[in-house]
């Protein structure tokens, strides 16, 4: 499943204008995660005891949010080479955060929704080059899970 040079430069280019926001973009992505499935925001031990209307003023999701970005930020830039930055993202959240491997489908998908209503010029090729950039580089934790003993 890998890319193309053409579909990295897509997903790159895409990927530019969320650097200059970060923060607000990790935020903008976890609060529709929590809307578009409720059920994740029990996974986040820091965040599930928020009410509805707190959590678009918590800092700490922006500040998570921003950590989620930014790894995946440069997950990105290693245009599918990206085992060994992968390698410990899979093994904290398999043995101490214990994320189910479905629910990084879930996110990926949030964030080319997103990506999609922010960004009128991230058209249908870049959505694609992106979802495909995205289960490239997650469908690597499944072997990770397995290694880690986390059956997710």
């Amino acid at each position: 499943m890998a890319l193309s040079d053409a579909e990295w430069s897509l997903v790159l280019k895409a990927w530019g204008p969320v650097e200059s926001d970060v923060a607000g973009h990790g935020q903008a992505v976890l609060l529709r995660l929590f809307k578009d499935h409720p059920e994740t925001l029990q996974l986040f031990p820091k965040f599930k005891s928020l009410q509805p209307g707190e959590l678009a003023s918590s800092a700490d999701i922006k500040a998570h949010g921003n950590t989620v970005i930014s790894k995946l930020g440069d997950l990105l830039k290693q245009k599918g080479g990206h085992a060994a930055l992968l390698r410990p993202l899979g093994e904290s959240h398999a043995k101490k955060h214990k994320i189910p491997l479905a629910n990084f489908k879930l996110i990926c998908d949030v964030i080319v929704t997103v990506l999609k209503e922010k960004y009128s010029d991230f058209g249908p090729d870049s959505q694609a080059a992106m979802s495909k950039a995205l289960d490239l580089i997650f469908g690597g934790m499944g072997p990770l899970y397995q290694e880690f003993g986390f059956a997710g």
